[in-house]
This record gives structure tokens, C-alpha cells and sequence, in this order.
């Protein structure tokens, strides 16, 4: 059975580009090992990660996030089963939005998914564009 789980947490701390590539590696390896696929998007010392996959490793995966010390505040935003992915087309399944090229992808990715008119989709779809129009406003 396939489930998806969305989350907001803050960054214990400001991660460097260093950091956050390292963390993005780490993470698509074990991704790719337990076939999950997502998004993982960082700004302004917040994270927005969607995990999508098989039950026991999007918990098992949700799990070890919640554990992590680089994370506080964890805020599980959607919890549910699923019939079929939303990311497993994009860039490889996983990607960090960390620049305007990466972030207009991400836009025409989310264009092309709300005209398939599924409600999970379009809710993801709401909660990504305006969690990314609240780190960019800040700026």
C-alpha cells in the first residue's frame, strides 16, 4: 500500500549550501534504497519535505526525520494512503529548490500535475506553491 506523509519543520539551525547538499545526498540515497520518492524544499531555516512510497518505509523514513537533532517543531501536514504518486516523475523523484531555475521547474512541474485534476494532487500542489511564496516574500 502506498502512502504519503507531508511535513513542515524549522532548522535547528541556518544550513549552509555545504550542509544542505550533504543532507540532500544522504537523503536521496536512502530514498532511492526504499524507493521513495518527494520533494525536499529548504528556505529561511524551514523545511517542506512530501515522502511517498510504500507504508512501512514512509514511517520507518518519517520516523528517523522526527529523530533527527536538525529538526524541531515537525508538523506532519498530510498523513494518508495513496493510489498513485505525485513527485515520481520529477527530477529523479527528489530534488532541493535552493535557486530561481530549480524553482520555475518546480512551477512548471506543478502546473502540469494540477491539470490532472486529482484532489490530493492539487492540495499538495496549494500547500508547496504557498509555503514557497511565503520564504520567498520574506526576502
Amino acid at each position: 500500500m502506498l502512502k504519503t506523509i507531508c511535513y513542515i519543520s524549522d532548522s535547528c539551525q541556518e544550513e549552509s549550501l555545504k550542509a544542505l547538499q550533504k543532507l540532500f545526498s544522504k537523503a536521496k540515497k536512502n530514498n532511492l534504497k526504499y524507493n521513495i520518492t518527494g520533494i525536499l524544499i529548504y528556505s529561511n531555516s524551514n523545511f517542506l519535505q512530501v515522502l511517498e512510497g510504500d507504508q512501512i518505509h514512509v514511517d520507518a523514513t518519517f520516523k528517523r526525520i522526527s529523530l533527527d537533532t536538525r529538526h524541531r517543531n515537525i508538523f506532519k501536514v498530510i498523513n494518508i494512503d495513496i493510489q498513485q504518486r505525485i513527485f515520481e516523475d520529477y527530477n529523479f523523484g527528489f530534488t532541493i529548490v535552493n535557486n530561481s531555475k530549480e524553482l520555475n521547474n518546480l512551477h512548471e512541474y506543478l502546473e502540469w500535475l494540477r491539470k490532472a485534476d486529482n484532489k490530493l494532487a492539487n492540495k499538495v500542489i496549494n500547500m508547496v506553491e504557498n509555503f514557497i511564496a511565503q520564504k520567498t516574500a520574506k526576502h
